[in-house]
């Protein structure tokens, strides 16, 4: 699973930058404000218009934007007489401090957890009773009382928000996501010197903001003819997009292509509709990845159509075949096992420089360790004060745990900017699958331990895991612009912090003012994995459901394909199929096997006929095709729709 040279960025962002004092306490003032001046702005594009999902955007879009307000006030702010510029590392401390804190805001975190708290409550009925189970939740969990719920459907009608008995729960759950956080972070710190040091794993996310700082000087990056020339072809493409939306229907938003079901018949309408999508943020960011990765990525997503193919020629016509996401969570827990193996000696290391004969006072080891055991022996409590049983909170968090390590190696290796680039909902139906419900159900007599397991499908269902990518690229990030580990790793856990109860702050006014139905959505996005997950718990708990066969051989089958493949990858140097390639083919492979096609074939040609020195020539590009993406698509057309509706709102921009 090692990255291509062809992948690494300018050698200049590969030296230790030189000593610079980071104003800390500066950046986390200026971070905190903006997040709270960016809450406006998604609470007005995602959550009472929902023009454009910006914070679902991997960079988030409120971050890129802020990082481009910074980098342009930075020059006037050296003409000042009583003021100094900003620094590269204050700059990056705010970044990424805006990237975690923003991303809390997205649907698939706040929008699912305030919908996992009420969505039992509100849509109880004699029909569906989920007033039975989720009455049985502590009340500092969720508020228990079921007109609060009404309300936040439907409007509060003194429009007073009730945030007496929101307080509690919101204390809880930022000190959940700061206990879930920490421990991806302490993984991420154990990881960090083996990945960006001795590996020196790509990282392509982390070039982005280092070209557009250009250690802090701008003219680097914006001067670039090659970079203008690919943010105008996006925003070009992008016009054309909304243009074609605007002219009404019949007329596609997006640029991708799909062949009908109607078309074929058995075997070739298993692999039907087939869609390319050209997305220019994966097209752009996924330049910096290697060719073998991009190849890995296209080429095991044309297996999994051959195995449709196969299967439905045999007389397999089963739904959901092959199994892609089944396979997923297979390849993911080999990759992660091979991970655990391949570095336990940081875990030694760790432990040695707490208790060994030369401890060490100041290193991100240590302190990893340290907060990765506070961490998920704080998760491990929570979840058991809640109501899980012990065995079943072990079991969960360590697939959580395990996920979260191995989406941060995709990240830092690949580069997929999609938060999605995993098995979701898979962490928790895996168990399902492999011990049935009986187990789960059949233990607690008064389905405290089931609906507790229930309320937290949100962490298989949503992108809370994935956090530790943004972690680990933060750590990257300050060791190429003088910020320390200690900064960084402080600036994450106050960004989970307050990104956490702002986010409950922006969302919860405009449902109680206005009413989660009244808005745009119709409802709370999660609304109905919510109701299938409490009624899932009646269901099974009245007739418990056995071990999925099906789904356990593709399970096995993902992961003895990841092990083959490491073990050939280990026999025969340069063997070109890559098992984390694999496995982001497994998550969500039909949008991204489309761009990473283009990537692959266009970067073949360049390192073919040009070599490196035209990669880098040709790399602001491409970033300057994602940038121009977000700025076009995401801040510009998503703020004209969130704020003017009419024909903008015809157009709207997804990110995942």
């Amino acid at each position: 699973m090692a990255t291509s040279p062809a992948s690494v960025s300018a050698a200049g962002f590969r030296r230790r930058p030189e000593k610079i004092y980071v104003r800390f306490f500066l950046a986390l003032v200026l971070a905190v404000g903006a997040t709270w001046l960016l809450g406006y702005w998604i609470r007005q594009s995602e959550i009472i218009i929902l023009a454009c999902q910006i914070t679902e955007a991997v960079p988030p879009i409120p971050a890129v934007a802020t990082l481009l307000v910074l980098l342009l006030i930075n020059p006037l702010l050296r003409r000042l007489r009583f003021f100094r510029a900003l620094s590269s590392g204050e700059i990056a401390l705010v970044y990424v401090f805006l990237t975690i804190a923003t991303t809390m805001f997205g649907c698939s975190i706040m929008r699912l957890l305030i919908a996992s708290l009420g969505a039992g409550h509100y849509y109880s009925s004699g029909e569906f009773p989920m007033e039975s189970v989720v009455s049985n939740l502590p009340t500092w969990l969720a508020p228990r009382h079921p007109l609060i719920f009404k309300s936040l459907y439907e409007g509060s009608p003194s429009g007073v928000i009730p945030w007496n008995a929101w307080w509690l729960p919101i204390g809880a759950w930022a000190g959940f996501f700061m206990l879930l956080g920490g421990a991806l972070l302490g993984a991420m710190m154990l990881f960090a010197d083996r990945w960006i040091e001795h590996e020196r794993l790509a990282f392509p996310l982390v070039q982005l903001p280092l070209e557009m700082m250009g250690r802090g000087q701008i003219r680097s990056f914006f001067a670039s003819k090659a970079m203008w020339i690919g943010f105008l072809a996006a925003v070009a493409l992008d016009t054309y997009s909304a243009t074609m939306a605007v002219l009404g229907p019949g007329h596609p938003g997006t640029i991708w292509f799909t062949i009908g079901r109607r078309t074929f018949e058995y075997p070739w309408a298993a692999i039907v509709p087939f869609s390319i999508h050209l997305r220019p943020e994966l097209i752009g960011l996924g330049y910096l990845v290697s060719t073998e990765v991009s190849f890995s990525i296209w080429f095991s997503w044309v297996l999994h159509q051959l195995e449709s193919i196969w299967l439905s020629t045999i007389g397999v016509r089963l739904e959901g075949m092959p199994f892609v996401r089944e396979q997923g969570i297979g390849a993911y827990f080999m990759i992660g096992l091979i991970l655990l193996w391949r570095d336990r000696r940081v875990l030694v290391e760790a432990w040695r420089a707490w208790f060994g004969r030369a401890q060490q006072v100041d290193s991100p080891h240590k302190w990893g360790l340290f907060a990765l055991i506070l961490g998920v022996g704080g998760v491990f409590l929570f979840w058991t004060a809640a109501g899980m049983e012990p065995w079943l909170a072990a079991l969960y968090l360590g697939i959580v745990m395990l996920v979260g390590i191995v989406y941060a190696r995709a990240r830092a290796e690949t580069g997929v900017p999609l938060l999605w680039s995993y098995p979701f909902m898979k962490p928790q139906g895996v168990i399902f699958d492999f011990l049935g419900t009986r187990p789960i159900t059949g233990a607690s007599p008064t389905l405290l331990s089931p609906t507790v397991f229930a309320l937290f499908n949100l962490l298989s269902r949503g992108y809370f895991s994935t956090m530790s990518a943004y972690e680990i690229e933060g750590l990257s990030l300050a060791r190429k612009t003088g910020a320390t580990w200690r900064q960084m790793v402080t600036m994450v856990m106050l960004a989970l912090a307050w990104g956490t109860v702002a986010a409950f702050i922006f969302h919860l006014q405009p449902y109680y003012t206005r009413g989660a139905i009244g808005l745009q959505e119709g409802g709370i996005w999660g609304d109905r994995d919510a109701r299938n997950a409490y009624m899932g718990v009646i269901n099974n708990a009245a007739t418990p459901q056995p071990p999925n066969p099906r789904n356990i051989a593709a399970t096995l089958f993902g992961a003895g394909f990841v092990a083959a493949l490491s073990f050939i990858r280990w026999r025969f140097m340069g063997f070109p199929l890559n098992p984390i390639g694999y496995a982001v083919a497994c998550s969500y492979g039909s949008l991204v096997w489309g761009p990473f096609f283009i990537v692959w074939l266009l970067k073949t040609i360049i390192l073919r006929y040009g070599g490196g020195t035209a990669y880098l020539k040709s790399m602001p590009a491409f970033l300057g095709f994602a940038l121009g993406h977000f700025i076009a698509a995401g801040a510009v057309w998503g703020s004209l729709s969130a704020t003017l509706g009419g024909v903008f709102r015809r157009w709207s921009v997804w990110f995942g």
